[in-house]
This record gives C-alpha cells, sequence and structure tokens, in this order.
C-alpha cells in the first residue's frame, strides 16, 4: 500500500508522462522513493507504454536494493538476464554501456535515474567519469525518464539536459516535492536534532608563536590549524563519541537495536576512530571502506543484526538504507551541504518501535553550522546554547577522571596537550602532507544545539 504522497505523486508522473518524456521528483531520505519509482514503472508496463526498465544509482548495494524493491513490487525478475522486465546498474557502469544504447534506440524503456544529482559537475567531478555526454544521450534516447534525488541541490555546475529544471537563482525546480518539512509533519521521518560541539578555549604553540582562541571559526581562520587537524585530534574524537556513546546508550534502553553511524574524513582516520571506540568507550564497530570487497556483505549484515556501530568513510552517505541507525557522530572533513543532508538523511527514518528524534553530532565547522542554520528556517525550532560542563557532568564521561583536581569541569574534562609535530595523512586517493603546528591545547568545549520542532 502506497503512501499518501506516493499516490499523489504517482499521479502526477502518469499525467505529466502525456505531456512530456522526463519527470523529476525530490523526496526526503527515507520517504520510499524506490517503491515510488517501482510503482511509475508498473503503471507505465501495465499500460503498454514501456517494455523495459533500466536503473541506475551511485553504488553496488544501493543498485541490490533498488532490484529486489522493483522484483517484488512487478512481480518479475529485475537482473538484465534473459526473460527479466529490467536492470539495475551503477552510474560507474555508464562507460560500459554500449549495448544500452543501442537497446535504447530500439525499445521502449523507462530509464530511472537515482539520487540524479550525482550526474552533475564541473571539470573535477566524478560524475564525468560516468560520461556526462552518455547520459545525455541516454535521456534522449528513452522514452522516458524518472529522476530522483532525496536532497535539494543547485544546478549550477549541472549538465545542460537538465537546464529546463532550473529557476534565474540556479535552484531546481522539481516536478514534484516532498521535502523533510513535509515528512515530518507525516510521521515518516524523524525530527531531527543537531549537537554541533564549538572548542571554547584552544592554546596553539610552535613555530616561534603563542595564540589562545575561543571558538571553532577563529582557530580556523586565524591560526595555521587545519579543519582535517582538528577532527583528528584524540581529544576531540572522545568528546564527539562520548555524547553519541552516551545518546545512543539511553535510546537502546527502548530500542536494543538502535544503531549508530560514525563518519570518517580518511580510512586512516576511521582506524584511529574504531580504536578509541573500543579502548575508551569498551564498544565494538563494523568499518566499511571502498578498500574492502566484503563492505557491501558487511553493510547488509550491520542492517538486520542488532550491534551498535558502523564506521564509514562515504559509502553510507546516501541512499543505504539501515533503518534502525539514529545516531551520527559526524567527523568528516567534506563541509558541503549536499553531504551534510546526505549523512542527516542516514538516520532520519522513521521505524515503529524507535524514538522518534534523530541525533546528529558534529564540530561547529562555520559551513556546518550555517547549514543547520538554514534547515531550522524550514523547520522551525529552538536554537540553543549549553556549556559542556553542564552536558559532561549529566554524561559522567570517562575522560573527566582528573577533574576534582581543577577549578572547573569545563576546564579539565577534555584538557590535553599533544605534540603534533610533522605527520603525514592519506586516504583513498591521495597521500597528502601537513605540517601543524608544535602544540595544540584543547582546554573545554561548548556546545549549540539545533532542535527541529514543528
Amino acid at each position: 500500500m502506497l503512501r499518501t504522497w506516493q499516490e499523489q505523486c504517482l499521479s502526477k508522473a502518469k499525467t505529466s508522462y502525456r505531456k512530456q518524456s522526463q519527470f523529476l521528483v525530490l523526496a526526503s531520505p527515507g520517504a520510499g522513493k524506490t517503491m515510488l519509482a517501482a510503482h511509475i514503472a508498473k503503471e507505465l508496463i501495465n499500460n503498454g507504454n514501456i517494455d523495459y526498465v533500466v536503473c541506475f544509482s551511485p553504488s553496488r548495494i544501493v543498485s541490490q536494493s533498488i532490484e529486489k524493491t522493483f522484483e517484488k513490487t512487478l512481480k518479475r525478475k529485475f537482473n538484465g538476464r534473459l526473460g527479466a522486465i529490467g536492470a539495475s546498474r551503477t552510474y560507474h557502469s555508464l562507460s560500459n554501456s554500449a549495448e544500452l544504447i543501442n537497446d535504447l534506440a530500439a525499445t521502449r524503456v523507462l530509464v530511472i535515474f537515482d539520487e540524479i544529482h550525482h550526474c552533475a559537475g564541473d571539470g573535477d567531478s566524478p560524475a564525468n567519469a560516468w560520461g556526462l555526454q552518455l547520459l545525455s544521450t541516454i535521456q534522449h534516447l528513452a522514452t522516458y525518464t524518472l529522476s530522483l534525488t532525496g536532497t535539494p541541490w543547485r544546478t549550477d555546475t549541472l549538465p545542460i539536459s537538465f537546464a529546463k529544471y532550473s529557476d534565474p537563482e540556479g535552484n531546481i525546480v522539481c516536478d514534484y516535492s516532498y521535502d523533510l518539512v513535509d515528512a515530518i509533519k507525516d510521521k515518516v521521518c524523524r525530527m531531527p536534532q543537531i549537537t554541533a560541539v564549538d572548542i571554547e578555549k584552544v592554546t596553539v604553540k610552535g613555530l616561534g608563536k603563542f595564540g589562545t582562541y575561543t571558538s571553532l571559526k577563529s582557530l580556523l581562520s586565524e591560526a595555521e590549524v587545519s579543519y582535517q587537524t582538528v577532527i583528528r585530534h584524540p581529544e576531540v574524537i572522545k568528546h564527539l563519541l562520548s555524547l553519541s556513546v552516551h545518546r545512543l546508550n539511553i535510546l537502546r534502553k527502548s530500542s536494543p537495536n538502535a544503531g549508530g553511524l560514525i563518519v570518517a574524513s580518511s580510512y586512516e582516520h576511521a582506524l584511529q576512530i574504531q580504536s578509541i571506540l573500543l579502548d575508551h568507550f569498551k564498544k565494538e564497530s563494523t568499518l566499511v571502506s571502498c578498500r574492502h570487497d566484503e563492505s557491501p556483505e558487511l553493510i547488509n549484515r550491520f542492517r538486520k543484526d542488532n550491534s551498535e556501530w558502523i564506521i564509514s568513510i562515504a559509502m553510507i552517505s546516501e541512499g543505504t538504507d539501515i533503518p534502525r541507525l539514529q545516531v551520527c557522530c559526524s567527523l568528516t572533513d567534506v563541509t558541503t551541504e549536499l553531504y551534510f543532508r546526505q549523512i542527516l538523511g542516514r538516520i532520519i527514518r522513521m521505524t515503529k518501535d524507535q524514538s522518534p528524534v534523530a541525533d546528529m553530532y558534529m564540530l561547529a565547522e562555520p559551513n556546518l553550522v550555517e547549514f543547520a542554520e538554514r534547515l531550522n528556517k524550514a523547520i522551525p525550532g529552538t536554537y540553543n546554547y549549553q556549556k559542556t560542563e553542564e552536558l559532561l557532568n549529566s554524561i559522567n564521561t570517562p575522560v573527566s577522571k582528573n577533574s576534582s583536581n581543577q577549578g572547573s569541569c569545563a576546564d579539565s574534562v577534555l584538557q590535553s596537550e599533544i605534540d603534533l609535530g610533522e605527520f603525514m595523512l592519506s586516504d583513498s586517493h591521495e597521500l597528502l602532507k601537513l605540517t601543524v603546528l608544535n602544540e595544540l591545547t584543547m582546554s573545554s568545549f561548548k556546545s549549540k544545539i539545533i532542535s527541529y520542532y514543528l
């Protein structure tokens, strides 16, 4: 049985396809875009409008999920083999799509582009590896196209074939929109509560300089310290993990299968986080990375079991359906609004036996705070300020062992003095060398809590 918004969108798509061949849908993560797409395909097949369906999506695990949903809805094989009604592929497979081009020219086909914003980009975009020219060719040869996205985005670098969907300001104009505001009202998605953790006092020494900064914003703009350095600081990791672990522990008292997602910036960073999570909080975790061929299987296993934590670099940023995720600890160095929305989308899918609130913890990096405040305008709520000393007293985190010997909890709980020196950082694409100041002392943190209530 379809949800009300899906029924409305299906009806509009049927009407629209009588006048045009393309249809673009924006629907909040967790709202049920794949089920909608399957029913639109079913409608076109039953009416004799198409003979075949091809779906493109960002990753193999999403592609597999789409295949299962379409097979269940259409009651036909959807594996692309002889006798199947369609196929589910990744965007990367577009580089080997000569056979598909021939089929499109000779067959009535519905082509579905899941998370279509993955196909937007300029000369440096990964989308070019999939072949933007080829993508445009497919769009024009297909009998019908259905484009889906769960994340609002702009057309600043979008291929020209989508120009008709943009307004003068560069925003996408969809044929049907069902955003997070709608989804929360309908109890389809959880209400987000975002905690932006700021640094109350940072002392930087080295290279003949000495400076004290009272916020992450001032540290990043005035000191010779990068954001990548901050998110790798052990005390920063411990603090964000302490908030996240505490929240998940509370949720699991009433929902034993509730899970948490930690987003890292690189494989080495993920290993560092995993080590701290185990050594400091005694929590086991699953680490998934594009480096490991078995990662899709690990994600599937985590989806079905009741283990607590999964750590990812980018594999669970979007499209991956793990409804039991309710807490996110964001330690990524990607600070774009698109990625921020994608990560948030992983924890907002509503389930019957879990809390209607999704909790996300992140550093108060200026861009991220701006995105959170912008979302708060769309979903009117509260913006609270709370010192970490109050928060940590309620959590009773183990890093405060020496607090009794200090003047205040805020000045002692997260005090550290670490010689960072010169070190090497690497990710899946390149080795990056960062020269940082000799000492970076984190004295205390403060939190901005951004809540969304209707």
